[in-house]
């Protein structure tokens, strides 16, 4: 199973090394598993058609072409991600991007080589069929967050295409699944007793910031009932106490999204098992870059 997999101080690439390729494309993935990391992390949601695809936004301008592919006719593009079939997906350039707003300056200071920037040319937005066949390929495990699907709301189709395609890809043993949405979890604790789960928390609102009472004792006995046994906090909402305690309760704690090494050193030391990264590169030991 996944945490079999990885080392007791771990590091998972975020969208993959997002911050040396676009994020949640096969090249961020393939930067992940060459720099060290020890899994990796990506957003999947359901395609007009039904198909997962893996992508973060629920619009498509920040990481894409759509805006100047689906004009037409002056009128305004529909960018929203859901509202498109997968082929029409398929065909935007999900890497292009990378080199004009280079969001981690790794492009600037030369991290990212103009050779690399044009290997990123033409990126497509993946399906989750493909990267996990790239999973199973390199044993490279990973965390797939399931995003909710806002212009379908209570639809759970997406649980189920999901839990297909790891099965017919052969991934059982290789994925952790993730969610901001409590109800997505527990159907897919109904559909698949065995699997691992991890609840997702920021602190975007007080009730967004930790469930229950927000005590270490109430968060474990939350996550229980909901058949989750991660908890995956937004560093900036959590600290060293509450993973330690976390911990000693044997909830399996994996921190998002830390680019600083000391920062990461102190909630590993604390019991953190995973630190999601954008910046592998820089966190695993011996990072090959």
């Amino acid at each position: 199973m996944f945490y079999e997999l990885i080392p007791a101080h771990a590091v998972c690439a975020h969208r993959g090394a997002r911050s040396l390729a676009p994020e949640n494309t096969m090249l961020a993935a393939h930067k992940a598993l060459a720099c060290g990391a020890h899994c990796w992390e990506l957003d999947v949601q359901r395609s007009r058609d039904g198909v997962p695809v893996v992508f973060h936004d629920h619009d498509l301008s920040r990481t894409t072409d759509a805006a100047r592919l689906f004009s037409h006719g002056g009128s305004a593009p529909v960018l929203q991600t859901a509202l498109h079939d997968f082929a029409q997906l398929r065909s935007l350039d999900a890497g292009s991007w990378f080199g004009r707003k280079d969001p981690f300056g790794t492009v600037a200071s030369g991290e990212v080589t103009r050779g690399a920037l044009a290997a990123m040319e033409g990126q497509p937005v993946p399906s989750l069929a493909e990267a996990l066949r790239f999973t199973r390929e390199h044993s490279f495990p990973v965390n797939i967050e399931i995003k909710e699907q806002v212009h379908s709301p209570g639809d759970m189709r997406i649980i189920t295409e999901v839990l297909d395609i790891i099965q017919a890809e052969d991934c059982a043993g290789l994925v952790l699944l993730s969610s901001f949405s409590h109800e997505y979890l527990r159907e897919v604790r109904r559909q698949w007793p065995e699997v691992p789960l991890a609840l997702l928390s920021e602190g975007a609102t007080p009730e967004e910031t930790h469930p229950a009472d927000g005590t270490a004792s109430g968060i474990a006995g939350y996550l229980r009932g909901i058949g989750a046994q991660s908890y995956h906090p937004d560093h900036t909402v959590t600290d060293a106490g509450l993973v330690r305690e976390l911990a000693a309760l044997g909830i399996t704690v994996n921190v998002w999204t830390v680019n600083d090494a000391a920062a990461a050193r102190g909630f590993h030391d604390a019991g953190a098992r995973c630190i999601i990264t954008d910046m592998p590169q820089r966190l695993v030991p011996d990072g090959r870059g």
